[in-house]
């Protein structure tokens, strides 16, 4: 699990680093921390060095982490973040912009570890696929497909580590049986919202830097799922 922390207080970083470390201990998870010190730090290194959730600072120099949540969510991206602050002012902001959750300083372990638990459950992995190839049955877990594209009368499954599987069945076929989490963004490409990173005009930009058309016609639907997606936390989208 790749979480990435930004508060320009290093000891807080330290604190909530370890609190981590401890939780994916007791889950089993292995936790791939980033430590960032400003909102601006972050920016530069996101598009490179992605996360799955933020651990966000709201008081900070410059660019305040509220401005950070801003900016993430006028590009189109729906970060998971978890906002940590030493007041409850700003509530109401981070309803603003979708925040997973909201924790108060001093930040307890039980607090911090239901968030993460809620997180961890709606990403859980699904049960896994069975993708015929003409020759044989390949069994792929949902939650490693990165897009799936219609080639001819085939299905081209383009998975996380980089390699693509070539199904014998229409991309219409097997995307009945994707369920939950996969969204059609044009007629000959099914995008997994868990590796979505950001929505264009006429692009939806992946995980791992790659994009798939986005047709105006889908647009306002896959914006919508998106949305839900990572904002409400409903799998059934």
């Amino acid at each position: 699990m790749q979480i990435a922390i930004c508060d320009d207080d290093k000891a807080q970083i330290g604190a909530l680093g370890r609190l981590l470390r401890i939780w994916g201990g007791r889950r089993g998870h292995t936790v791939d921390i980033r430590e960032y010190t400003s909102a601006e730090s972050f920016l530069f290194a996101y598009p490179d060095h992605p996360c799955g959730l933020l651990l966000l600072d709201i008081e900070m120099g410059q660019l305040s982490g509220m401005e950070l949540a801003k900016k993430l969510r006028t590009a189109g991206d729906m970060l998971p973040i978890v906002f940590i602050t030493g007041y409850s002012d700003y509530m109401g902001d981070g309803y603003e912009v979708e925040a997973l959750h909201y924790l108060l300083k001093p930040v307890s372990d039980e607090k911090l570890f239901a968030v993460l638990d809620r997180y961890l459950k709606r990403r859980a992995p699904e049960k896994e696929l069975v993708l015929s190839d003409g020759e044989g049955m390949i069994h792929l877990a949902p939650e490693l497909i990165l897009y799936c594209e219609a080639v001819g009368k085939k299905t081209h499954v383009h998975m996380r580590d980089g390699k693509v599987l070539i199904g014998d069945e229409g991309i219409g076929a097997f995307g009945s049986r994707l369920g939950a989490g996969f969204v059609s963004c044009h007629r000959s490409y099914i995008v997994n919202l868990r590796h979505v990173r950001s929505i264009g005009r006429t692009q939806v930009k992946l995980d791992g830097g790659a994009f798939v058309p986005l047709s105006r016609r889908l647009r306002e639907e896959v914006n919508g799922k998106f949305v839900r997606y990572y904002a409400k936390g409903n799998e059934s989208v």
